[in-house]
């Protein structure tokens, strides 16, 4: 058999037969449709109709709160607030940046002028307020919001509208059992912000004026490049871009990988292995195999870099991720790819079941953990000497660099990108031919799995 394997030569035909097979055998299932393909398409159409499910739209509040104050003034600004939202079904909702200052303009209000800016309710509420005082017994209201009948009650204790009200004094809030989140959060909201305008009115402050005083104004931070020009900071993008990115390379590279170990295992056990060794030489199978889950990779990431995108355009936002960061992208991805799929086939072809492989592929998996670890600190200064170092250190190279390129605000040096690619090309190739050597001599083996320095001794072999 191996001297037939020689005669007929090293043959890319057979490597792309083979490459076919394993791609076909992966994805034409049902398994891989639903897992890698419809679950993450259904994922984002969740995702995306997921604000309208839970709009405030959805459950109107209708119904009687009793407020409970030494002297009425609470109740009274909780009750301007609400007012402002009983509108007819059919009217327009008004927006919440004119809904209460509409209703708060008018000179029965009072000089409660302001509060709209301390409120921010988008429901179109049906809210009667009943007003009592907090020394009135209260224990039969109580009773009536046990059972449904009152949506709220509000306390709000004396102290809190003194001049200087004590630090440990909160407002009560009681609500049925079955008083939905929101709701429950819309009246903590309005209670709190209505004693604050209480508060301020018995001062003889102007509220709108002491809010707009004490308003904080947004910070438009900029990062000046060394180039002299302006970069705008987003925070939150500079870490989850480049996180996005790296966790979408490393789905795509171990779920392929992952694949190409378990099935390398089935054949071996099943002697399937040794007829396709019969027509093909050990490092044509090899090449095949890799080559094609490598194909299952690229469509997954296809598939989730498509959808990634979409979500990009739809909110405008393609100019955060530049294109040469994407092309750039793609290399890494190959070379992650490569990697963590000859580590896998090497694995995969030196034991016999998945319990014995996951000794060897552990301390391979410990290593590969490091990028995750190493997110929020690359991202934060993708620059710096940990990120530069780390880098060009295989076989995590890849997924650095992908942190790198995708969150800096500044060009990494064009030097250190050919280097990270040099450095971490030749480590694929080293890789993938020890893979090789290991893979001619373990997949026909049998019995106890190899320890890590015997499978280093099957490297070294001829």
């Amino acid at each position: 058999m191996s001297a037939t394997n020689k005669s007929s030569g090293f043959r890319f035909s057979r490597i792309m037969t083979i490459a076919s097979r394993e791609f076909r055998h992966t994805v034409l299932t049902k398994g891989f449709i639903f897992g890698a393909i419809l679950f993450p398409m259904l994922m984002f159409v969740v995702i995306g109709v997921m604000p309208f499910l839970i709009s405030n739209d959805q459950v109107p509040v209708r119904g009687t709160i009793v407020v409970a104050d030494s002297d009425g003034s609470v109740a009274r600004a909780i009750e301007i607030a609400f007012a402002g939202y009983k509108k007819p079904k059919d009217a327009e909702k008004p927006s919440s940046a004119t809904a209460i200052s509409d209703v708060l303009s008018k000179s029965q209000r009072g000089d409660l002028q302001g509060l709209d800016a301390l409120t921010d309710i988008t429901t179109t509420v049906e809210v009667t307020v009943r007003r009592m005082s907090i020394d009135d017994d209260l224990a039969a209201i109580r009773d009536q919001v046990q059972s449904g009948e009152l949506l709220a009650l509000v306390e709000i204790p004396a102290v809190l509208l003194a001049a200087d009200p004590p630090t440990d004094a909160d407002i009560s809030l009681l609500v049925p059992s079955n008083s939905p989140a929101k709701t429950t959060g819309l009246f903590a909201r309005v209670a709190r912000q209505a004693t604050v305008a209480a508060r301020v009115e018995r001062t003889g402050t102007d509220l709108a004026k002491a809010l707009s005083l004490v308003r904080e104004p947004r910070a438009e931070t900029a990062r000046l490049t060394s180039t002299g020009e302006h970069a705008k900071e987003n925070l939150e993008l500079r870490f989850m871009i480049p996180g996005g990115f790296m966790m979408l390379m490393w789905i795509a590279a171990f779920t392929s990988a992952n694949q190409l170990l378990t099935t390398t295992i089935e054949e071996k056990s099943s002697k399937v292995i040794e007829v396709l060794l019969s027509a093909t030489s050990p490092l044509e199978l090899l090449a095949g195999k890799i080559l094609g889950q490598s194909f299952v990779s690229l469509l997954m990431l296809s598939t989730y870099g498509a959808a990634g995108i979409a979500g990009l355009a739809f909110l405008t936002m393609l100019d955060i991720v530049p294109l040469m960061s994407l092309v750039l992208f793609l290399f890494w991805f190959l070379l992650a790819y490569f990697m963590v799929a000859a580590i896998m086939a090497a694995v995969g072809s030196a034991v016999s079941d998945l319990r014995e492989a996951q000794s060897l592929v552990q301390p391979a998996m410990i290593v590969m953990m490091v990028p995750l670890l190493l997110w929020l600190p690359i991202s934060e200064n993708p620059t710096g000497w940990l990120a530069t170092i780390t880098s060009f250190v295989p076989p995590i190279g890849p997924f650095v660099m992908v942190l790198r390129t995708t969150g800096a605000v500044e060009p990494i040096p064009p030097w250190q990108i050919g280097l990270a690619l040099a450095v971490n090309g030749v480590s694929t190739v080293a890789l993938v031919w020890i893979a090789s050597r290991v893979f001619r001599i373990g997949v026909l083996m049998q019995g106890k799995p190899p320890t890590p320095m015997e499978l280093l001794r099957w490297a070294r072999t001829r």
